[in-house]
């Protein structure tokens, strides 16, 4: 399935949390003890200088559905998937390190700096042989036309998060059409994040052009031919089997690529293993499946890479929906959920270490990471119960909660072609009936999972679980997900009207370590809301061919692939 996983990490949406889909299963482990995280690097993958990567070859990797919009701050995008397609071609201004800090990306960016404290005002010296490969010059125009799709100020847009840009007073020419001026009419300390990715101004000055221009693929202004601004540019897009093939930009400006050819090729969840063992693949993700593990070591040529993640899962709940528009009622279907069970589920079958996440703005191992979610999703049935009685609940002699005649039911929706999503409804189904619920598993198409259910516009479930991806900057990235209730990720439509002054606030402070506080703040808000059910951070393992370097399993590094230099060692 589609992945609309947590916070954006990839390449240019940086502003909003993407979405992750679920995973594939798998059942028991090895007998090897578990990886320590401790042991776990932020990146994962097989580093090597250019001089050791050789010249050609094919790298194929797969995708669980093909960009529903390249556009992905439109509405119907921001899939991991998409981020990670997405950063092959488009330009982005900052790139990260391994510990998350980021820098200036020279291939497009000479400098790129905050000048002045108030009004907030940041310069971008864009690389002057930055250019479209339709031989536009990328300028201060392309980022001016961002700003105003993006800044909320036009509903007609309707971008997927507004975060940042709608902080920003201005964009404007400096020196010279390479020279970015941007001004601030509020603070904001994540300035940073909305500088990952940058479309094109002709697929964004317009409305029409935000939602259609690149629906069926990234165009030039002609409309027909494809454009890029990164090192490979799409050479053909099959929708129907949902195949995208890349080739070199010649109008690529910095270091030769080393592969001729990259391939995005839509391979069902549970299909994964063979296709690699087939060597259609070149590497995948494991998605805590022990069968995947075992098919993966039986590749000859195969290695296992783990790093820390940047996934975190969790169960989202429908508060606009009759179950649970009652707060309580959501908090105890938290209650009733045996979190650490559902996360050994999901981790323990590839060695990967079972850990609760209780923290929905930091994961575990960056700064500012507590518990606050224990306190009120802390595992107890008889709690669980007595807060469905306090709602005016009965539990009946089957042992389901009823109200005025009509019975709890909970509607769980979840992907087909994904055994993980399967194991966690069924033990979410099995878990909160003993506290009263009656939960019914609805399984859907996967194409359709993030566009017909989980959708703000339908919000057609009661529960359903997939993941968000963090990021480097976790404070503005959440904002569209939890506040406010209409938010273009908030999926499920229900907030704390105080989070806006919040966000305004640690969005606004530069120091630091006040700004952890105000964040801590705000988690502690977001659980009392018991929209989001936070289950576990992912670390990463995934089965890659031994001679692949420079591309793998990665925790903030992974928006920051130097796809010119990934390639196989000599």
């Amino acid at each position: 399935m589609r992945i609309k996983t947590t916070a954006v990490l990839a390449t240019a949406a940086a502003a909003a949390l993407v979405l992750v889909g679920c995973s594939g299963g798998g059942t028991a482990g090895e007998s090897s003890s578990a990886v320590a995280q401790s042991s776990l690097k932020s990146t994962g993958w097989t580093s090597a200088d250019r001089d050791s990567v050789k010249d050609g070859g094919s790298l194929t990797l797969p995708i669980d559905s093909a960009p529903a919009n390249f556009q992905i701050s439109n509405l119907d995008s921001g899939t991991v998937d998409d981020q990670t397609i997405a950063g092959v071609y488009l330009p982005g201004f900052i790139q990260f390190k391994e510990n998350g800090d980021w820098e200036a990306n020279p291939d497009f960016a000479d400098s790129v700096k905050l000048t002045k404290d108030s009004p907030q005002t940041v310069e971008i010296k864009i690389n002057p042989k930055a250019v479209w490969s339709d031989g536009t010059p990328i300028t201060e125009k392309d980022v001016a036309a961002n700003w105003k799709a993006l800044n909320g100020t036009n509903p007609a847009f309707a971008p997927l998060a507004t975060n940042v840009w709608e902080d920003v007073e201005s964009v404007e020419q400096g020196s010279d059409e390479r020279d970015v001026v941007i001004t601030f009419k509020k603070t904001n300390a994540d300035w940073a994040s909305v500088l990952s990715g940058i479309y094109p101004a002709w697929a964004v000055d317009t409305p029409d052009h935000f939602n259609k221009a690149w629906a069926k693929g990234p165009y030039a202004a002609d409309g027909k031919t494809f454009v890029s601004g990164g090192p490979y540019i799409l050479k053909s897009f099959d929708a129907n089997g949902g195949v995208l093939t890349f080739e070199k930009n010649s109008k690529w400006w910095g270091d030769t690529p080393k592969l001729d050819t990259i391939v995005f090729k839509t391979v069902s969840r549970d299909g994964l293993a063979q296709a690699y063992a087939n060597k259609e693949l070149d590497a995948f993700n494991l998605y805590g499946s022990a069968d995947n593990l075992k098919t993966a070591n039986s590749r000859s040529d195969s290695k296992i890479e783990r790093s820390l993640g940047t996934t975190w899962r969790h169960v989202t709940l429908n508060g606009t929906s009759e179950v649970f528009k009652d707060k309580e009622v959501r908090q105890a279907f938290a209650q009733s959920l045996n979190r650490k069970v559902l996360a050994q589920a999901i981790l323990s079958p590839v060695k990967s270490p079972g850990d609760v996440l209780n923290n929905m703005v930091y994961l575990p191992g960056q700064k500012g990471y507590e518990d606050d979610a224990s306190k009120v999703y802390g595992y107890s049935v008889e709690d669980a119960k007595k807060k469905l009685q306090d709602a005016g609940y009965t539990i009946g002699s089957d042992g389901y909660a009823s109200k005025g005649g009509k019975e709890l039911d909970v509607r769980f929706v979840i992907p087909s072609d994904n055994q993980n999503s399967a194991n966690i409804a069924q033990l979410v189904q099995q878990q909160t009936k003993a506290a009263g619920f009656k939960v019914t598993i609805d399984t859907v198409p996967t194409d359709d999972f993030f566009t017909k259910y989980i959708t703000t516009e339908t919000r057609d479930f009661d529960a359903t679980y997939f993941a968000w991806q963090g990021t480097p900057f976790p404070v503005s990235s959440l904002k569209s997900i939890f506040y406010p209730a209409d938010a273009g990720q908030n999926y499920a439509g229900v907030t704390d009207d105080s989070l806006g002054d919040a966000w305004d606030k640690a969005n606004a402070e530069l120091d630091a370590s006040a700004r952890i506080k105000d964040a801590q703040a705000i988690d502690k808000k977001i659980v009392a809301v018991a929209g989001t059910i936070p289950l576990f951070a992912e670390p990463y393992a995934w089965g890659v061919r031994k001679d692949l370097v420079n591309y793998g399993p990665a925790q903030f590094q992974s928006s920051s692939v130097k796809w010119q230099d990934v390639g196989y060692t000599k």
